[in-house]
């Protein structure tokens, strides 16, 4: 977890807030730019998990695209289910290589989301 938050919060304008997830029934660290959540993080005793939410039609081509995002996890991403034009991402975080993987799905959508804020 420490991780995850080490490479998210160099990011300028980015900023950690707990959450509650009411599903999960637990707080959870999430990071954001702005409004707009770049990811969310939960500790479950089966292990850690690393979350982002996708657009269809915004996010998920310029993720596919980037040289930045491993095959593995585009291919990961392509398989996940839509659900109503947004796919929730969760990746499995069992070693520093899938933190970091996941980490360059952070950059993606920061620089998305960046570029809508202008």
């Amino acid at each position: 977890m420490t991780l995850l938050r080490d490479l998210a919060l160099p990011l300028p304008g980015v900023e950690e807030r707990n959450l509650y997830d009411g599903f999960c029934r637990h707080w959870t660290p999430a990071y954001y730019l702005n409004d707009r959540q770049l990811c969310h993080i939960h500790n479950f005793r089966a292990g850690m998990r690393a979350t982002m939410f996708v657009g269809v039609t915004t996010l998920e081509p310029m993720i596919l695209d980037s040289d930045l995002v491993s095959a593995e996890v585009r291919n990961l991403l392509a398989q996940t289910s839509p659900g109503r034009g947004t796919k929730q991402f969760k990746l499995s975080i069992e070693s520093e290589d899938d933190a970091q993987a996941f980490n360059n799905l952070v950059l993606v959508k920061w620089e998305f989301e960046k570029a809508r804020l202008g």
